[in-house]
């Protein structure tokens, strides 16, 4: 054995006696720690690190290092170790037995840097076995070498340590008398550095002269040769954009003879095969001896493939601990994921950042802001590498198929600072292509991700006005990207997250006020929701406990979604917020959402905390909420109301507010909106109609053009509001005006409008033909709510739908229905624990007489 690999033999046992099969820098220092036990002998950390290969070897290992390396494993010293593993090698055995020998403990050492070097744990990665038939073809039939081609981050390498395990290593491998020759960039850099040619080393290793002697040896002498010899070489892209280097690889190509049973596999990135593809082409030899694969494809040059969900979810789940599932991972995300690369950014963020949640759509941002911090904004010439990017970016155009620029048009920003340039294409941020459908060839540079592209366009604006969010950077977004596209959504959602992480609040009304479409609106909704969550939580963020205030109450008041999402933002943020007038108003909100939920429990709950601060709740409100929730909460629970004193409280308020000075509709403030909503919502339960028509129009005194309002949900609930109040007073066609002039707005796709909103509308319509006699347009409003209301759990609007479809089946040779959706009520209720208040029963007065039958039913059933 020569000294080299009585070092890797050396390696490979320290490893067993740490009882560890992989190791990555981490674990050096725990080495350390267990070769001083052992031995007393303290070996540093820096030096175990450069013995497996971590760290440069400038020099030989000194004999205390190895002494105490060879007595941490059971020797007196080195020599005894060396004795004994050239005594083990000694005995007679094959020329083919010791290649095989030779080969396998430099397998061994590559295998064990390829898998430290996986972003996420190996065990952890699809192994990806479709790919493997198409590779055993190639192993059985008459081809001389293949390539593993893809862009980086496509898990090119870790498919490559699947295979050399499956097909040659592991205990049940298919092909265990072949030679498997692993050779990776670790190897390489280690043959450079020691001063040796390719050929010296693999004379030295193998006792050839080259792999071409190796193959006339086998060919004179085939009794020798007791399987294939595999060869396997990955991550040299780096050494082959040297010329001398390229020059090297393609005469190595053309000197090997023809044969049967060697068999070369390169690990290459889709740019250096484009170089490498003229030289085989250009050799009908070569071209014949290269298998391509089933999987390769003639325009991207590449034949791995993304990761399909399955492979993603395995990993997932994984890196989880747990059983991911599809309805756990965001979809955006889920497709983000199929580039392996992402999840192992994943792993590195999950392991600094607790918070994050696979179901959030905030992950694909924070993961891309993540990689471009590690690799761009920290690394070495971060600045030139911002300036290059950003010039990319401002040049690209959107071609046929993909996100591009033509090299030549860059190539003075490349020329200024080469060196970032050759370090953003090695760290796979920046991609080199040919583009040889034109008349020539052309080279083009595109980012390795469309997302990524993105993220530079939106530094591009947030330079152009000077980092300071306002009304005209988001002008600029709205005018500069079309609408209805991927692209706008994502500029919209970088623009929130820089909002919310600057702590710019108020500069966020603008997505709303200007003409973004009300999908866009309901999203960046959601999206504000997510980020303000995941910032509270974040340490020394700028939107924290002590930042937030009016500005966030008056987007979550006037933006009111029901969803899920929004219930949990504002329970999140109520327990944190150290502001106690808007902690007070959150606290108002989750009432609001615990009244249409139906949920008396929580209810009570947070009654409890409004009413410790009953003052300072009627010095910040025009009515005190906590008099109109109490009455909502005794409606819920079955109490008695003292309504009189509560009736003199919103008579007052009325007159007061008829009595303003007209006003313009900026200057509505959040706590008169949501004062507004209970005020009305409770002259309503009361069917107090006529005060309730008087309350609108004292609203409609003090701010005339309120329902003119477009980006807010407020407008909308008022106008639904008054027109239920016009059915029960029997003004039908000032009903059926309100009917034409929401679905007019509706209908223009600025308006912002929610499922809420969609939902309030059906109920509204089908009370309207209800009271009209038009049962069965009814029952087709009725059904339209139900799907609004089953798929957005809005339960105070699903048991008023139900109540108005049992009242419109009565009316409708459709009878025998009734006792059908009865029973889905009924089931409903007890399903979800919930009662049936009185303020849930908006069908007509005629109705009251079988809602008072059922709400006994359902008490009755409860007792």
């Amino acid at each position: 054995m020569n000294a080299n690999d009585l070092l890797i033999e050396l390696r490979k046992f320290v490893l067993i006696k740490s009882g560890l099969r992989n190791i990555d820098p981490a674990h050096c220092k725990i080495i350390s720690e267990y070769v001083f036990q052992e031995t007393k002998n303290y070996v540093s950390e820096t030096t175990i690190k450069r013995f497996f290969g971590f760290a440069n070897t400038l020099h030989k290992f000194s004999l205390f290092t190895l002494n105490s390396l060879s007595q941490y494993i059971g020797y007196n010293d080195w020599d005894s170790f060396s004795k004994d593993k050239e005594n083990q090698t000694t005995s007679v055995q094959s020329i083919w037995q010791d290649l095989k020998l030779k080969a396998h403990a430099i397998t061994e050492i590559s295998l064990i840097a390829k898998k430290n070097n996986s972003g996420v744990p190996f065990n952890a990665t699809a192994n990806r076995s479709f790919f493997y038939p198409d590779f055993d073809y190639f192993l059985k039939n008459n081809y001389q070498f293949t390539t593993i081609s893809a862009q980086p981050g496509q898990g090119k390498s870790i498919l490559l340590a699947h295979m050399v395990e499956y097909f040659f290593l592991s205990e049940n491998a298919l092909y265990k008398n072949d030679i498997i020759l692993l050779v990776n960039s670790t190897s390489i850099n280690t043959i450079i550095q020691n001063g040796d040619t390719l050929k010296d080393w693999f004379l030295k290793e193998f006792k050839f002269g080259s792999l071409t002697e190796l193959i006339s040896f086998f060919k004179k002498n085939p009794e020798k040769r007791e399987g294939r010899f595999i060869i396997i070489v990955d991550g040299i892209d780096e050494h082959l954009a040297r010329s001398n280097y390229f020059k090297t690889f393609i005469d190595f190509l053309y000197s090997i003879e023809e044969n049967n049973f060697v068999k070369l596999i390169f690990g290459l990135r889709t740019n250096s095969w484009i170089n490498l593809q003229p030289a085989i082409y250009g050799s009908a030899s070569l071209t014949k001896a290269w298998y391509t694969g089933l999987f390769y494809d003639e325009e991207t040059l590449s034949n791995v493939p993304s990761l399909n969900a399955d492979e993603v979810l395995y990993t997932l789940s994984h890196i989880e601990n747990k059983i991911i599932n599809r309805a756990d991972v965001s979809p955006p995300l889920l497709t983000q994921f199929k580039t392996p690369f992402w999840l192992q950014v994943y792993f590195k963020l999950k392991d600094e950042n607790h918070h994050l949640e696979l179901s959030n759509p905030l992950l694909c941002y924070e993961l891309i802001s993540y990689f471009l911090e590690k690799r761009v904004f920290l690394a070495k010439k971060s600045t030139e590498k911002v300036f290059l990017l950003k010039k990319i970016s401002d040049c690209i155009s959107e071609g046929n198929k993909k996100l591009r620029v033509s090299k030549e048009k860059i190539l003075s920003y490349i020329n200024c600072y080469p060196d970032a340039y050759e370090e953003l294409l090695h760290a796979g941020i920046i991609i080199e292509e040919k583009r040889l459908s034109t008349t020539i060839p052309t080279e083009i540079v595109r980012f390795l991700n469309d997302d990524i592209y993105t993220y530079f366009l939106f530094i591009q604006i947030t330079d152009k006005f000077e980092y300071r969010p306002c009304k005209s950077f988001f002008e600029h977004i709205l005018n500069s990207f079309p609408g209805q596209t991927s692209r706008r959504d994502h500029i919209l959602n970088w623009a929130i997250r820089f909002c919310i992480t600057r702590n710019e609040i108020a500069a966020l009304k603008s997505i709303f006020r200007l003409p973004f479409t009300n999908s866009e609106k309901n999203s960046a909704f959601d999206f504000i929701c997510y980020v303000s969550k995941y910032e509270l939580c974040k340490p020394n963020s700028n939107f924290n406990k002590l930042s937030i205030g009016i500005d966030f109450i008056d987007i979550m008041a006037t933006g009111r979604t029901m969803s899920n999402l929004y219930k949990e933002t504002i329970k999140t943020i109520s327990e944190n917020v150290l502001n106690e007038d808007v902690q007070i108003m959150l606290h108002v909100i989750e009432c609001n959402v615990n009244l249409i939920d139906v949920d008396k429990v929580a209810l009570a709950n947070t009654m409890q905390l409004l009413k410790r601060n009953y003052k300072r709740l009627s010095e910040l409100f025009p009515i005190n909420p906590y008099d109109l929730i109490l009455y909502f909460y005794n409606n819920l629970v079955n109490k008695p109301n003292e309504s009189k004193t509560l009736e003199d409280k919103i008579i007052k308020l009325c007159q007061e507010i008829d009595q303003s000075k007209p006003q313009k509709n900026e200057e509505i403030t959040s706590a008169e909106i949501l004062s507004y909503r209970l005020v009305l919502i409770t002259l309503f339960s009361q069917k107090s109609y006529a005060e309730c028509h008087r309350f609108i129009m004292a609203i409609l005194t003090k701010y005339p053009n309120i329902f003119y309002v477009r980006h807010s949900v407020f407008s909308p609930f008022l106008l639904l509001h008054l027109g239920q109040t016009y059915i029960k007073l029997n003004y039908f066609k000032k009903a059926q005006r309100i009917i034409q002039f929401v679905d007019k707005i509706i209908s223009s796709d600025y308006t912002y409008y929610t499922n809420f909103i969609l939902a309030s509308f059906s109920v509204f319509k089908a009370n309207f033909y209800n009271a009209t006699h038009n049962y069965e347009q009814a029952l087709i409003e009725t059904n339209i709510g139900l799907d609004i209301t089953g798929k957005n759990d809005f339960k105070m609007f699903e048991i008023a739908l139900l109540l108005s479809k049992i009242d419109t089946l009565k009316h409708t040779e459709e009878s025998e229905e009734v006792s059908n959706v009865i029973k889905e009520l009924l089931n409903f209720l007890t399903v979800h624990k919930l009662s049936m208040p009185d303020y849930s029963n908006l069908s007509s007065h005629e109705f009251e007489h079988t809602f008072k039958i059922l709400k006994s039913y359902r008490r009755h059933q409860n007792l």
